[in-house]
């Protein structure tokens, strides 16, 4: 699928949205950056719930810069995993909102953000590979190996209209694996040299799980959005 141009018209409307403390003077430290995708007058910005930390400063930022916006958060949906973003300027241009309920197996699509706490732009070609229900409504899944990242980015139809946004990957480890992880060495020490090596099996654990891939993400559909906020019903038709 060449999507050059529909990605094209909507590259400056997507951008990082990154949580950070502000530790004093120009110290800050970032607790979570994910992807988010300009609505309406490009003022507001749709993104996940998971991305925003609470007691943080918000703040929107463009492909490739390091200085950004801050924001207020008018909505927050934790169930659905979707959440609005507000700035006193534009940032971009708000993209064309799709139909989300004429999404079909089958169907191409691509995804626009920011994987692996990247500061450029990445896209990448997806399919509508199935549905799968999650409180209450179905969310869209792609053959698209979204990343750590990628949560908060848009999903795109063919035309380049918004039809869902991106909020998890698929994929586990072996249950040999998670058990590995979630074992309980009841206060033992078993440290070598001052390494305990079942906490460092642990975190190296953690990590392959955060970092998974198994080409298979999913997306929460704009229609379901929509239905709990007039913020995006509203631009609907």
């Amino acid at each position: 699928m060449d999507f050059s141009n529909e990605y094209n018209n909507v590259q400056n409307s997507v951008i990082r949205v990154i949580s950070i403390i502000n530790q004093g003077g120009i110290n800050q430290q970032i607790v979570s950056a994910g992807s988010g995708v300009l609505i309406d007058n490009g003022k507001r910005v749709l993104t996940c719930s998971h991305c925003i930390v609470a007691n943080t400063i918000t703040v929107g930022v463009l492909s490739g810069q390091n200085n950004g916006q801050i924001g207020t958060v008018i909505f927050n949906d934790v169930n659905l995993d979707i959440a609005i973003v507000e700035f006193q300027q534009t940032l971009g241009p708000g993209v064309v909102l799709g139909n989300s309920n004429n999404t079909q197996i089958g169907q191409e699509a691509f995804v626009v953000g920011f994987p692996s706490h990247t500061t450029n732009i990445t896209a990448l070609g997806a399919h509508i590979a199935g549905f799968e229900p999650n409180n209450g409504i179905e969310l869209i899944k792609i053959d698209a190996s979204v990343n750590h990242g990628n949560s908060g980015g848009p999903l795109f139809n063919s035309a380049g209209e918004l039809i869902g946004i991106v909020n998890s990957k698929f994929g586990n480890l072996s249950s040999f694996l998670n058990q590995i992880q979630q074992a309980n060495t009841g206060g033992i020490s078993m440290a070598i040299g001052g390494i305990d090596p079942v906490q460092v099996l642990q975190q190296l654990i953690a990590e392959m799980k955060k970092n998974l891939n198994l080409g298979m993400g999913s997306a929460v559909p704009l229609r379901a959005i929509g239905n709990v906020t007039n913020i995006i019903g509203d631009l609907l038709v």
